[in-house]
Order: C-alpha cells, then structure tokens, then sequence
C-alpha cells in the first residue's frame, strides 16, 4: 500500500473511533454553538456601534452647521467630534476596543484623547465573549480532547503493538491521526466559519480589504490549532498514560492561556510604566508655560512663531502698520502651533511607551503561542492598539487643519470689529469634512510581524516534537 493510501486508511480509521466517542460529539457541538453565540453577541454589539457612530456623527455635523453666527476662534473652542468607524470584523474580535475611546473631541488649545469607551460607559469588562475567545481558548481545549489518546489510548488497549508488528511505518502513524484530527475538526468547525462569513457579509464585509484579512485571520488560526495538534500528539506518545498525556496538556494550555498573558502584562507594566493620567496633565500643563526643555516662557515662545509668520509673509521691518485683527489672528495660529508642539511631544512620549509594553508583550509569543495568536487576531480585525493609534493621529492631522481655518478667517475677516466679529454658517460649512480610511491588511501584517513569525517557529517545533515522539514511541 502507497504511503498516502496507508496515511488515509488510518485517518478513516481515527476518524470513525473519534466519531463513535459520543462524550466527542458533544464537547465539539458546545464548542460550536458556543462560537456562534459569540457571534451572535458580537453582531449584536456591531451594529449598536454602527448605529450610535452613525447618530452621533449626524448629530455633531448639525451642531457645528447649526451654531448660528459666532467668532470663527469661539467656534474653534467649542469645537465637534469625530468618530471612529466600525468594521464588520470587529464582530469576530472586539480586541482592545471596548477600552479604547471611539470619539475625539475636535477644539482649540487642546489635542483630544479617545473618549467614550464601551468601558466607561458599561462600568463593566465588555469584550469578554467573542468569536475570538472560542477559538483561542476552547478549540485547543477542544483539540486537546479529541487527540491527548491518539497514541496512549492504542497503546493502551495493545492495537499500536499489533500495528507496529505488521510493518507499519511511524510516519504514516502520525501523518493518519494528525489528518484525522484536522478533518474532525473541519467537521465541527467549517459550517460555523461559513455562518461567520456570511454574518459579516451582511453586515457588509464584502469588501476586497475584509476578505483578505479574513483569509489571512483563518489561515493564522489554521497555523494556531496546528501549534496544539503538534504538542497534544506529542504529549499523547511521550506519556506513561492517557490520563498524564491529557493532564500535561490542560497544564500546558493554562499555562499558554491563563498564566501567560498575565505574567507578560504585569511584567511589561512593572518594566515600561505608563504616567498616570494626572501625571501627564501635569507635565504637559508645564511645558505648556515653560516649554519642553522647561527653559523657554510661553509669551516669549508664542511671540518669536509671530515673528517667523510674519517674516513669512514679508511684513518684517517693513514700517507697515498692521491691522490689529490680523495681527491677533496671528498671534492665535501661534499659540496653536506651540501648543500643537507640546501635546505632540508629551504623546509621542506616551505612545512610544505603549509601543515599547506591546514590543515586550509580542515577544512573550515565543513563550506563548496563544500571547502571539491573540495579537494577531486583533490585528487582522483592526481592533488593535495600533488601530486605534492611526485614527486618533488623523483625527489631530484634521484638528490642526480645522483650528488653523478657523484661526485664519478670524485674521482675515476680522477687521475694525475685531474679537465682536461673527462668522456665518457659510464658514461653518466651509470647514473641511472629516474622513478617515483604516489602514489595509499590510498594516497589519507590519505592525504583528514578530508575532507571525512566532507562531511559525511554534508550528515547526511542535510538529518537530510530534515526529520525534512518533519515532520514539513506547508499545508497551
């Protein structure tokens, strides 16, 4: 018999005694229904999130039309928000979404930070169930269950010496149940993918970017249960018995799923501390009078940037006599340039903080699989740190574009009437819109790189352990 003809004679064979198990059936239909409950919860969450951004971005649009007539800075101080957009994804894994805020305030003198967060306004720990979780943590349960007795239980009941004995290769041994294992789990788990498929096509997922960060999410998966299949065979023919084969793998699974992350966070945290909130107040309201360094006085700063504009536009040492207005107008776009340097500098400073946490966080990969999966995941379906990051920095790009606009029509519309000058609604419409494309699946891959290639060394080990193990297999 050729070596693939014996490979698929032993997958029939595993794949029939799987079948047969009912307490199998069982735990793969609670897995099943658990995940498309998850996605049940996550569509239902989706489309509040669809609902509520498209209302609030409604509403916001019409307060800022419909202020009525006021001076453009005024304007500027009252400011809007914009909103981040939902994907259809996100039913499949929140990610760090609901911690995050999803709008900025849009204002004069102060760079906004993502507010109203699922979080903050549940005052509960959203997020919790999702698609995501069941397949992180109950499929390689689930994968566990069905494979710890692939080897023991055989050579328990005395079949895997009379196998051996009949000249059977050990490859084709492992090859037959690790395809065994993976049709199984086919079985359980591909017509739930294909309700997934379909509930984000609904939800309207059917774009070119979602269905490549879908291919590549299920194809990472497919690498992460693979990771699990790999170490379950292993532990099923290094261990005495089924029963420590399958006590061996609960205690690598917590490991990987429960004292890992924990570990990693609390020592990324302890390593990279974050300021707290009050201290980055703090340090920015400081800066903001005595500048960076903490040398330089805010009015003498402020003044030096008017010097420059006006030297700029070819007003220095002319004798001119410049309108007041314009000159103040001036001075307003000044003092948003320095303040822009400083809220740009003391978040730049957190932000590389936070990325120097997700860097430790990412290797911890090497030492978990679920630590390298579960940034993947998030990154495929955009809900990650990074995400969020390239939103809330175009949403500054644009409210340093609109407070300029607004600072410059004052200057340039002002006059005699100086701060008693009201715009119209024509400036308020005016304004540009705000819009804001998320960043393709290659971002994606960029920024979770270390965490890919993880997985693949995690893919090569453990199957390299499974083949070793079968080589080495006990028959008695």
């Amino acid at each position: 018999m050729k070596f693939t003809q014996l490979v698929g004679a032993i997958a029939k064979k595993e794949i029939r005694e799987i079948a047969r198990d009912g307490r199998m059936r069982l735990l793969g239909g609670i897995v099943v229904l658990l995940a498309l409950a998850a996605l049940a919860f996550g569509t239902q969450q989706t489309l509040r999130a669809q609902h509520e951004r498209e209302h609030a971005s409604e509403r916001a649009e019409e307060q800022w039309e419909g202020q009525g007539e006021k001076n453009p800075h005024v304007a500027a101080h009252y400011g809007t928000h914009v909103f981040a957009p939902t994907s259809a994804i996100t039913a499949i894994d929140p990610g760090v979404s609901p911690y995050l805020g999803r709008a900025v305030k849009i204002q004069a003198h102060q760079r906004g930070i993502a507010t109203f967060s699922e979080a903050q306004d549940s005052g509960q720990r959203p997020g919790s169930f999702s698609v995501a979780i069941v397949l992180l943590q109950l499929v390689p349960l689930l994968i566990i269950a069905l494979g710890y007795g692939l080897w023991s239980l055989e050579r328990e009941r005395g079949t895997l010496r009379q196998l051996l004995s009949t000249g059977v290769d050990r490859r084709a041994l492992l090859w037959g149940k690790t395809l065994a294992l993976f049709v199984v789990l086919a079985i359980l788990l591909v017509p739930a993918a294909i309700v997934i498929l379909g509930v984000l096509w609904w939800l309207g997922g059917g774009d070119g970017d979602t269905i490549l960060r879908l291919g590549l999410l299920g194809s990472q998966y497919a690498i992460y249960f693979g990771i699990f299949a790999g170490l379950t065979l292993y532990a099923s023919a290094a261990a005495r018995s089924s029963r420590a084969a399958l006590v061996i793998m609960i205690g690598v699974w917590g490991l990987f799923c429960l004292v890992t992350p924990r570990a990693a966070t609390e020592l990324a945290a302890a390593l990279r501390p974050l300021p707290s909130q009050a201290e980055l107040a703090r340090d920015v309201a400081h800066s903001l009078e005595k500048g960076i360094d903490g040398k330089t006085d805010r009015e003498i700063a402020v003044e030096a940037i008017v010097e420059d504009m006006m030297a700029e536009q070819g007003m220095s040492a002319t004798g001119m006599m410049v309108d007041e207005s314009y000159l103040e107008g001036l001075n307003l776009q000044a003092e948003a340039k320095w303040e822009d340097q400083v809220f740009d500098h003391h978040l730049r400073l957190l932000d590389d903080r936070i990325a120097a946490q997700e860097e430790l966080v990412a290797y911890a990969g090497f030492v978990s699989p679920f630590m390298a999966m579960r940034s993947v995941s998030a990154g495929l379906s955009g809900t990650d740190v990074a995400h969020h990051r390239h939103f809330t920095e175009h949403a500054e790009e644009y409210r340093k574009a609109l407070i300029l606009q607004l600072n410059e029509a004052f200057a340039a519309n002002a006059g005699t009437d100086g701060w008693n000058y009201r715009a119209g609604a024509e400036t308020w419409k005016d304004a540009p819109a705000f819009t804001y494309q998320s960043p393709g699946a290659s971002f994606a891959i960029r920024t979770h790189l270390v965490s890919i290639i993880a997985l693949l060394l995690w893919l090569l080990v453990a199957f390299g352990l499974a083949i070793r193990s079968a080589k080495r297999v006990r028959v008695v």
